[in-house]
């Protein structure tokens, strides 16, 4: 499946790096290197999947795109997608709101085993419908 990432808002997740304050940006670097860590994923996955290369799903990357999404509060701690939370980080951005809200109710359904599996599937819905980018 391919897939590039995210949102984080990097995420859905709907943060638009190109759309984001600088502090904003800062925060998701944070966020990302603290997830890096936290799933184990590489870091060399991760930034390839930023630049636009395709990417397997796995355990790892699944677990960093959950992370992603509860770090910026998009995520609840029993991995639900908070939707209210994710049209609210659209109103922080310059993100034109329709389009954003567009990829949000295509992906918000999107529930897996766990919040894991949840985060990957959200992740890769986002990283296939949106038409902005994200981590750039």
């Amino acid at each position: 499946m391919k897939t590039a990432l995210v949102f984080l808002a990097v995420c859905l997740a709907v943060t638009f790096a190109s759309t984001l304050k600088d502090e904003q940006k800062a925060k998701l670097r944070e966020f990302k290197e603290a997830c890096i860590k936290e799933s184990g994923v590489d870091a060399a996955v991760v930034d390839g999947i930023v630049k636009g290369g395709p990417i397997t799903r796995g355990d790892k990357i699944d677990c960093f795109s959950a992370c992603m999404l509860k770090k910026i509060g998009i995520m609840k701690p029993d991995g639900a997608i908070d939707v209210e939370a994710a049209r609210g980080k659209v109103k922080t951005t310059n993100a034109d709101p329709d389009k954003a809200n567009k990829v949000i109710d295509a992906c918000k359904d999107l529930v897996g085993k766990d919040a894991c599996e949840t985060g990957g599937n959200v992740f890769s819905c986002f990283i296939t419908k949106k038409d902005f980018p994200v981590l750039d």
